[in-house]
């Protein structure tokens, strides 16, 4: 049966598992390989930051057939069609509500405006779609400007827009809400496109309301283009699908500022009771009205007979603040981990946020878990995250008793120090290494038919890491591979060889020893500071390399470099694993297709 990729990393939980892949297998690409089928040209340089969707079997289209679909948004705000069998395009979209906010380039006032790397000049759909298949419809986030005379004022005249696409001819069913100014009712915040960068992406569920009717509800997530302004938050806004209208907002930070939802490209992950769980960065927190640095549970109610939807905070975690806690006589109670004499790098407080990381749900086991920068791994009760209070943080061995299992380092080995520490600045350091351990995006989750329940990851400047994980929250490491990402990048003045690996996963079911990991990391270079050459690989997911000492190494099947094929890295985006080919976004303007080797 053919597959079709609707959303971020395949699902709703944010598992990164396409567990219906039947032509790839762990004995076919270590035995034949794969090889570069085809690429698709993209109208946009380096290349789209949303991860490629997939349809198979749609139609019809133009030209009177049903075709398998590859769907791609670029960052020209333009929608795209390609045929997944051979590339060549069906149609194109251009969602030209004014041109894509532009960046200000190096050498003039305002340089770095949107971002200081520079990668990217246009700013539009940045964040992955999400398709409703039962409708044939995309919905996506566009960012345009009404400026067309200089990119100076490009930001300042921004808006931001919900779309809705036929995914048959391209066209737009109703007219696109305008983002831009929507109030939250709580705060009596407005959305300010120009504040707002919005890169997590999209989430689609149909939510029951009281009397058990589902409702189809949008769900877009948004940090912010400098998190350390005073109009910069994070915001959740909910649209109502049949009405197409804003239905409720949630934001993180109602108080102060900062706590944006970005998580390194990542969506919201969604359960099916209407629950909404994401992780924030930096910014201010009270455990009131502020939740940075913190894994938050949304509970979302649609509207009915007349009652307002809503969109309400049930629970989060807080492992460490970002500004100490004072009490009335202005003495410390909790230590936040602030700009120090040694780090002066402009912001308020360190940039070491827990939202790089989105949360994953692993309902068969009823836990959520995640981990941000310092590349530790957060396990929590599904039902019960704890509600981090002031006097949590400042005992904080009484704030990790209600995780599910002690924090351990994840993306890394630790190197002696605690992942638990009383004072929470023992975290906000380079290593002894030098190098930092960053996480993006999600880690990786399988319940394999081998080995039960596995979690994977890849922080930068490591390698792909795999663990057990069981009912009790306890993660145990199995195995690692032997290639690390950015290999020989310098390290913190050399910007630390961002962003490690992005992985997803490949499996039939629950066939054993079917699994394949796929991953996508810069090869030598740092991917967040400039465009560098990516490399591809796939490993075993559960045959193992026993070592001489003990130890145990994940396979390599396959990479990229030994058939020399040469690529740039596409910093935050995905291999998209469907019936038989792999999409690989890149930097080079293309979304390059694999296959099995003739």
């Amino acid at each position: 049966m053919a597959v079709s990729v609707l959303t971020r990393s395949y699902n709703n939980a944010r598992t990164g598992v396409n567990d219906q892949e039947t032509i790839l297998t762990p004995a076919l690409v270590g035995s034949r390989g794969i090889a570069k089928l085809f690429s698709i040209q993209l109208d946009d340089l380096p290349g789209m930051e949303a991860q490629p969707l997939v349809v198979s079997d749609i139609g019809p289209f133009a030209d009177g057939k049903n075709h398998d679909v590859v769907y791609a948004c670029t960052m020209k705000n333009t929608i795209w069609a390609f045929d997944a069998l051979d590339g060549h395009p069906l149609w194109n979209s251009p969602l030209r509500l004014g041109n894509p906010v532009e960046n200000v380039p190096r050498g003039q006032k305002g340089a770095g405006n949107i971002d200081i790397k520079f990668i990217n000049p246009n700013w539009g759909i940045l964040s992955t779609p999400v398709i409703d298949r039962d409708t044939n419809l995309l919905y996506a986030i566009s960012w345009s400007t009404t400026d067309t005379t200089t990119t100076q004022n490009s930001l300042s005249k921004s808006i931001h827009r919900l779309h809705e696409v036929d995914l048959v001819n391209g066209t737009e069913k109703r007219a696109p809400i305008l983002i831009d100014g929507v109030m939250d009712a709580a705060s009596g915040i407005n959305f300010i496109s120009p504040a707002q960068k919005q890169r997590s992406a999209l989430l689609l569920v149909a939510v029951k309301d009281a009397q058990g009717n589902p409702r189809k509800t949008i769900f877009m997530a948004c940090g912010s283009v400098g998190e350390t302004r005073a109009n910069a938050h994070g915001w959740v806004i909910a649209f109502d699908v049949a009405t197409f209208k804003v239905a409720a907002t949630f934001i993180t930070t109602r108080k102060t500022h900062g706590g944006g939802i970005w998580q390194a490209a990542q969506g919201p992950a969604a359960d099916g009771d209407g629950n909404i769980y994401f992780m924030t960065g930096n910014g201010g927190w009270d455990g009131a009205n502020d939740f940075s640095e913190s894994f938050v549970k949304l509970k979302y109610a649609p509207a009915l007979n007349g009652t307002p939807a809503s969109l309400n905070i049930v629970d989060w975690f807080t492992p460490f603040t970002d500004h100490s806690i004072r009490n009335a006589n202005h003495q410390v109670l909790v230590q936040g981990r602030h700009m120090s004499a040694t780090n002066q790098k402009g912001y308020d407080w360190t940039d070491q946020d827990l939202g790089s990381g989105g949360p994953i749900l692993m309902s068969d086991l009823q836990i959520v878990a995640g981990c941000g920068k310092d590349g530790v791994v957060y396990v929590l009760d599904q039902d019960n995250f704890g509600k981090t209070s002031t006097a949590d943080l400042e005992n904080p061995s009484q704030n990790y008793a209600k995780l599910k299992s002690p924090p351990i380092f994840f993306t890394f080995n630790g190197l002696g120090f605690n992942a638990a520490p009383t004072d929470p600045r023992g975290l906000n350091q380079y290593f002894l290494d030098n190098k930092t351990h960053h996480l993006h995006a999600s880690p990786l989750y399988w319940h394999s038919p081998d080995l039960g329940p596995l979690l994977y990851c890849w922080g930068e400047n490591e390698s792909l890491r795999v663990w057990s994980i069981n009912k009790n929250g306890v993660v145990q490491f199995l195995a690692k591979g032997n290639e690390i990402a950015s290999l020989g990048t310098p390290g913190p003045d050399g910007h630390g060889g961002m962003p490690g690996g992005m992985i997803t996963l490949s499996c039939n079911g629950n066939l054993m020893g079917s699994g394949i990991v796929w991953a996508l990391a810069p090869l030598n270079g740092d991917a967040n500071s400039s465009v560098t050459q990516g490399v591809f690989r796939a490993y075993d997911a559960t045959n193992f390399v026993a070592n001489p000492d003990g130890t145990k190494s994940l396979r390599l099947l396959w990479h990229s470099d030994q058939w020399n094929i040469l690529f740039q890295h596409n910093k935050f985006n995905l291999p998209v694993v469907a019936n038989g080919k792999i999409f690989v976004p890149t930097y080079n303007g293309t979304i390059d297709v694999y296959g099995l080797t003739p």
